[in-house]
């Protein structure tokens, strides 16, 4: 069902029996005459929009015939719906009780007998006045219908029997208007009255009401069963507006727009009887925020600057610090006036965004806004910003929150305001209260001897007289002080509360500072700044007069001090939380007043810490004047030793209960899977849904959880039933009884606070809530350094080491709450302290042994046997193993050190049995404290104290699994230079080191960073082992050989080239050696370097291994390994690497002289470098020249160009590129001729690369040139040799002189491979170019012409290139050119003869 017109009325009734369960009825009326009957169930299991079956709610037009007269008033109860008509009519439809189709379903209530009662008559009295308003009584168990008419009439209507039975005429002679409401209430049963208030109208221009109160006797026995006291009384309201009205038996409830009115009905008084207002709520918002005058926000920026007047920059946050508290205030914060607020600001969330908030996600938010409207940041615009906000947040909650009418429960007498979205309960005044805000007879009458306070007249006259006090130096501060001074206390310690107290007693007396007076122009403006200081010396100086004329007054009617301070004492014994003594399993509140309580328990906190702050304001300010008022040297010590400890106390324990109060709680923290996986609720626990959905939102604060510990530990959220609400009396006893089980528990011993708040942290930690706890042991532990004067604090002595405990505790798990950086080492450092302290307390083990169980992880249990000394040796380990949970390293260590150092002092002072008992020895508890230090240094990167916990460990097999522990988080966190560089002194522990570096080397994988064996190398270099040192390093190489062969291309070269340089660095290490002892032992196991799986772990304690038998062990000869070998090894390597480059594969097989197949496979991938290299550290003598003949052959060959392009020579190649196509529009370059182009670049580089070598190489094989030429020549009889080969066979030029003679590879050689290979015009050109330089040495040096004698040519070769001219021409085979080179050769042989001949004839003669 959904209801889409305007509902006019709706009324709760409640039905008793309908389908065996109770039910509600919900009579509604919309403006067009529709009625509706809904039953709900008690569950109330409808959420917003919720349809209701059609089964569920009746539905029926009462507006049946047009005739009838238009709705003016509305009543129900259980089955019967009233309607009272324009025309004076009431209609009674029996909606739920009887079927409207049947008869009698409608009946109408008239004066008119007989055919009037008939339904549709059309005769209508003129006489009777429209109905006004309705009102259904139950009297005597009869329901009665109560009817007033708009002109004043009264009637009585007896709803069983349908007949009036009282009829009155209500007029006010003096007033003129009209009544408009009708209230009644309940019989009072000692005289039968009912009381009933009428709302009096009056027109005039200013619209003035007035509730007029009078009593119906009421006797249902007698023929007249109602007549109307003569008496009445009434209530003037003014111009404020009503609202509701109730009555019960005795007391009227008035509701105004402005306040809430509360009047005995049957007081002495005929008219108006005496009247008690009290204020809504709304003003307690505004007064909280600071709305309430103008001056209260600029107190609050003048004392901020007063008070922070060394700490500027701390104002600003200051201030917001003081109105985010406020705004979470029970009471003040509503979730959905804060996200109006917002919205009003531009700030819109969508429902789960808003509802996912916590209290600092929320506080964030709004802090921003705040800081991005304030723009400069300065105190004055961000207070502006602050009362903006603030103005709309207070319009914005009492729109919301209007109050629309008075919640009464007759059983309990609870008054409460039923709101828009709200109800809001009275609640009464502590008798401290009553004494505050009352006059002098109101005190005199709730001063009663429970107080202590004496009856005396006189007492209470200074007490009168000292409040006068007390109230002119809380206006002079401002309600801002208080604010200023609690949140002092809960913010961060710029500035303690005694220098706070300070600074507001200097404002006292000589007001605020200059200082702050000038920062305030700058800020407010000079006219505004100046105005407020002339006002505040103005406020000063009427202060400050009034105040000596009142403590002088105050003297003098107490005759003397001493009487005053009596007074004073008695008054704050007031303040004292009253202890109770509570029932065991109380039963669970109901929300509504669990959250009634709260917010009465932090109200009244608030009004009793500020209360307790003016009192010790004003004896602080009577010290100050002490010598104008004649206050005495005995007086102020007594006040400074008694009366101000005492109130500190006070103080303090009514902050810690505003503090629950007022602090919302924290959300829980998913810190495992195991917390998120019961946060889905699987078990569907009550209990834990609750927790999970309450904490850490705004509007749960830490008062619940205590609240709800404060019941019986059997009775489950989940089984809340819906009682009665408290009336405001019990609601302060419901209060004061949460008051003291905070200050004293349940038994209600006499104590304070400060000694139940271990009780109260452990309800805390049990719920999470780290930070609560936290402050609120912190507060005790600083309250109790202070001296202790008031004797309530000695109890406290004997529990010290438990709450230091739990301190100490709660602040490790708030570590790893987000926290980091200082803020996580500051918590760290004060866990420290608050458990070393623990320890040191006298009695602490069994203090802490009293722990209880449901404690949990504080539970510990220790033997009351040990001593005290062993009792801190296990308690600082249960400590560490804290810190360690955590991973809280540092810390763990420290209480390691010191279960260390108490561990010889504990073994002193027991016996060997004791010891016994222990299970433990002295070595091994040492050991394992050690090895416990070892651990949390190792864990925080303390490599050195590591180190030192390992040397300082007596239990030998504990540290040797700790130095193999060390080493290997070294190897893994790269940190194992430290041990190779010398920092740590490996006095004694060098070779273990080794044989663990060893260990790990050999079961470690080869690719892992840092290599195992290249730290041991340079373990072994460092300590100038260098045999060792080239052993570790050459099993590096050998286990990287095995690894290559198995490994890709790419993988493969990286191995070669990283073995390449373990080769090198053992043969540095072995040239540092004596020569004579330069070799390295090569018997390494190859079936242990193949094998792939390595045990990860190595056995707790390793034997002395023992050699076995000499039959046991494999025959097999030793096998060194020198420099010589290394470097070999190192040649075939690097060819193997560069092979590798190439893409080609070959592996060294571990023989000395490699295959010639090695020295082909470098020339062929261009490695000659590589393979020279190979040949001269492999061969010698004449398998050095072979191996070089065949290299330079390979060379030679691919400098062929008919190996390069067999089709392309000569000419014809330069020419290809030029071809021409089909088309003679296009030149096309043939693809061959790019392929053709590239292989000639890279003929060039063969050249090149073959004169470079045959220039390096010739001294070590002269024939190679021959050798050269002869491939050449002989792969292409055409090619023409490079000039550069032609002059390794030409030589010098001056050995031309003796002929064509000279080395292996000389001209000669040239001639004949012309001649062999048919290149006759160059053999013939060859042998010109001999002869002719022979023949041109000068005739006139005889003895240079003489010479030539010894000179020789290749006669043979000649007369074969003659016979193979001649077998040319004869064949006739280039005819032509054979001719020609036959005559050149004749001609140059003729010469030559005829030369040879003429010398020889010089020769003759000259001998002759």
């Amino acid at each position: 069902m959904s209801l889409t017109s305007e509902i006019s009325n709706a009324f709760f009734c409640m039905q008793t029996k309908f389908s065996s369960r109770n039910h509600l009825l919900l009579y509604t009326l919309t403006v067009s005459g529709v009625a509706y009957l809904i039953r709900l169930r008690n569950n109330f299991d409808y959420g917003t929009s919720s349809l209701v079956p059609t089964d569920e709610f009746l539905e029926y037009s009462t507006q049946g015939e047009p005739h009838y007269g238009a709705v003016t008033a509305v009543a129900a109860a259980a089955g019967c719906l009233l309607i009272g008509r324009s025309d004076g009519s009431v209609g009674c439809f029996q909606l739920g009780r009887v079927d409207p189709s049947t008869s009698g379903f409608v009946y109408e209530l008239r004066d008119d007998a007989g055919f009037g009662r008939l339904w549709g008559i059309l005769s209508r009295s003129p006489m009777v006045a429209a109905v006004q308003d309705l009102v259904i009584s139950e009297v005597q168990q009869r329901k009665l219908l109560f009817v007033l008419h708009s002109d004043g009439t009264f009637r009585v209507w007896d709803l069983l029997s349908r007949a009036k039975i009282f009829g009155h005429a209500m007029t006010v002679p003096s007033l003129t208007g009209a009544f408009a409401r009708l209230w009644v209430g309940e019989a009072n049963d000692e005289n039968d009255i009912i009381p009933m208030a009428m709302l009096h109208k009056q027109n005039l221009e200013v619209s003035t009401e007035t509730v007029f109160l009078y009593g119906l006797h009421c006797n249902m026995g007698d023929r007249t069963p109602f007549s109307l006291e003569r008496s009445f009384k009434k209530i003037s309201l003014g111009e404020d507006g009503l609202i509701d009205v109730k009555l019960t038996s005795n007391k009227v409830w008035i509701l105004k727009e402005e306040g809430l009115i509360m009047q005995d009905l049957f007081s002495d008084e005929v008219t108006e009887g005496p009247s008690y207002c009290y204020a809504l709520q709304e003003n307690f918002v505004a007064d909280l925020l600071f709305q309430s005058s103008e001056q209260s926000s600029d107190d609050l920026l003048w004392l901020a600057y007063s008070a922070f007047s060394s700490a500027k920059e701390e104002i600003a946050p200051f201030v917001s610090s003081v109105f985010l508290r406020a705004l979470l205030f029970p009471g003040v914060h509503s979730t959905a006036v804060l996200r109006q607020t917002l919205g009003d600001h531009n700030k819109y969330f969508t429902d789960s965004e808003f509802g996912s908030f916590t209290v600092d996600g929320l506080k964030s938010e709004i802090l921003s806004l705040i800081e991005h409207q304030g723009g400069s940041a300065s105190p004055v615009s961000i207070l502006q910003c602050w009362k903006s906000f603030c103005a709309h947040y207070v319009n914005n909650w009492c729109e919301y929150n209007a109050a629309c009418g008075l919640l009464m429960d007759p059983l309990t007498g609870a008054i409460g305001l039923v709101r828009n979205n709200s109800i809001s309960l009275c609640r009464g005044l502590k008798d401290v209260e009553h004494i505050i805000y009352g006059s002098l007879e109101e005190q005199n009458k709730h001063i009663s001897p429970d107080l202590g306070f004496s009856r005396d007249e006189r007492d209470q006259t200074i007490l009168f007289e000292l409040l006068q006090c007390v109230r002119n130096v809380s206006q002079q501060l401002g309600r801002a002080s208080s604010a200023i001074f609690y949140e002092s206390l809960l913010s961060t310690p710029h500035i303690s509360s005694e220098e706070l107290v300070s600074r507001f007693l200097r404002i006292l007396e000589t007001g605020y500072s200059s200082s702050t007076a000038a920062i305030l122009i700058s800020e407010l403006g000079a006219d505004i700044a100046w105005e407020k200081e002339l006002s505040n010396h103005r406020n000063l100086r009427k202060f400050s007069t009034n105040m000596f004329l009142s403590l002088q007054s105050l003297c003098q009617k107490a005759n003397s001090w001493s009487k005053v301070l009596d007074v004073v004492e008695s008054y704050i014994q007031f303040f004292v939380p009253k202890k109770i003594v509570l029932k065991s399993g109380a039963q669970a509140f109901f929300p509504i007043s669990g959250s009634a309580v709260v917010q009465s328990t932090s109200q009244i906190a608030k009004v009793m810490f500020e209360s307790v702050l003016d009192v010790l304001m004003l004896l602080r300010y009577m010290i100050s004047i002490s010598g104008q008022i004649n206050f005495t040297h005995d007086d102020v010590s007594r006040v400074k030793l008694d009366l101000i400890p005492m109130i500190q106390e006070v103080v303090t324990e009514w902050h810690i209960i505003r503090f629950f109060g007022t602090t919302s709680s924290e959300s829980p923290a998913i810190e495992d899977f195991s917390h998120q996986l019961s946060s889905l609720q699987i078990d569907s626990n009550v209990d834990k849904r609750f927790w999970n959905v309450k904490l850490g939102k705004c509007d749960f604060s830490l008062a619940f959880i205590l609240l709800l510990s404060m019941q019986s530990s059997s009775v489950e959220l989940g089984n809340f039933s819906v009682g009665r609400l408290p009336n405001p009396n019990s609601l302060i006893s419901l209060s004061q009884e949460f008051i003291s089980w905070i200050t004293c528990g349940r038994s209600g011993e006499e104590s304070s606070v400060f000694s139940n708040s271990i009780d109260l942290a452990l309800i805390l930690l049990r719920h999470h809530q780290y930070n609560a706890t936290e402050y609120l042991l912190t507060l005790v532990d600083e309250y109790l350094h202070k001296e202790k004067t008031f004797e309530s604090l000695q109890s406290v002595d004997g529990k010290m080491s438990a709450l230091l405990h739990i301190l100490g505790c709660c602040l490790v798990a708030q570590t790893q709450h987000g926290l980091h950086g200082p803020v996580k080492e500051k918590k760290v450092g004060e866990a420290l302290r608050c458990f070393f302290r623990a320890a040191s307390v006298e009695g602490s083990s069994k203090a802490l042994q009293s722990l209880p169980h449901e404690a949990g992880w504080l539970r510990i249990d220790f033997s009351s046997s040990l001593s005290a000394a062993a009792w801190k040796v296990e308690y600082y380990q249960w400590v560490m193993q804290l810190f360690e949970q955590y991973n809280l390293s540092e810390a763990a260590c420290q209480f390691a050190l010191a279960a260390l150092e108490q561990v010889d002092v504990a073994l002193e002072t027991i016996d060997s049995s004791s010891s016994e008992n222990l299970g433990e020895t002295v070595i091994t508890m040492k050991g394992r404290l050690w090895a416990n230090v070892f651990k949390f240094t190792l864990d925080i990167n303390k490599y050195n104290d590591a180190y030192c916990a390992i040397i300082s460990n007596p239990d030998e097999e504990s540290k040797t699994i700790c130095l193999r522990r060390f080493i290997i988080v070294l190897y893994e966190r790269g940190a194992v230079k430290i041990l190779c560089d010398g920092q740590l002194p490996l006095i004694g522990l060098v070779q273990k080191v080794e044989r663990e570096l060893a260990w790990k080397a050999e079961r470690s994988d080869i690719s892992t960073k840092p290599n195992a064996f290249k730290l041991l190398y340079a373990f072994e270099m460092h300590r100038h082992n260098w045999r060792k040192a080239a052993s570790y390093i050459y099993l590096y190489s050998v286990r990287l050989r095995t690894e290559a062969a198995v490994k890709d291309h790419q993988m493969r070269s990286s191995t070669l080239q990283e073995r390449l340089n373990g080769l090198a660095a053992a043969i540095n290490a072995l040239q540092l050696v004596n020569p004579s002892y330069a070799w390295i032992d090569a018997s390494v196991d190859e079936t242990s370097i193949d094998r792939e799986n390595y045990p990860n772990k190595k056995a707790r304690t390793t034997k002395q291994e023992q050699s076995p038998p000499d039959d046991a062990l494999p025959q097999k000869l030793p096998s060194y390994i020198d420099v010589e070998k290394l470097e070999k090894e190192f040649v075939l390597t690097s060819a193997e690497y560069l092979l590798s480059l190439a893409n080609i594969k070959w592996t060294f097989t571990g023989n000395e002289t490699p295959s010639s197949n090695l020295i082909d496979l470098l020339v062929e991938s261009n490695s000659c470098d590589m393979a020279f290299t190979v040949i001269l550290k492999f061969w010698k003598g004449s398998c050095l020249k072979r191996e070089l003949e065949r290299v330079f052959i390979s060379m030679a060959l691919k400098c062929c160009p008919s190996k390069l392009a067999p089709s392309l020579h000569g000419k014809g190649r330069k020419m290809h590129g030029l071809l021409l196509t089909s088309s003679q529009d296009e030149l096309v370059h043939d693809s061959f001729d790019a392929a053709a182009i590239a292989q000639q670049y890279a003929g060039n580089s063969h050249w090149e690369t073959l004169e470079l070598y045959l220039d390096k190489y010739r001294q070590f094989h002269p024939r190679l040139p021959l050798i050269v030429a002869g491939t050449l020549l002989s792969a292409d009889s055409q090619i023409e040799l490079p000039l550069w080969l032609v002059r390794h066979f030409k030589g010098d030029r001056n050995e031309s002189r003796f002929g064509m003679t000279g080395t292996e590879s000389n001209s000669a050689s040239l001639f004949r491979l012309y001649v062999d290979h048919g290149r006759y015009t160059e053999a013939v050109n060859l042998l010109i170019e001999y002869t002719e330089t022979f023949s041109a040495i000068r005739p006139a040096d005889v003895i240079r012409r003489k010479r030539p004698f010894a000179a020789w040519f290749p006669y043979t070769s000649v007369e074969r290139l003659w016979c193979l001219l001649e077998e040319s021409i004869k064949s006739g085979h280039r005819n032509d050119q054979c001719e020609k080179l036959k005559k050149l050769l004749h001609g140059v042989l003729v010469n030559h003869l005829n030369l040879l001949k003429v010398d020889s004839d010089d020769v003759r003669s000259s001998v002759s």
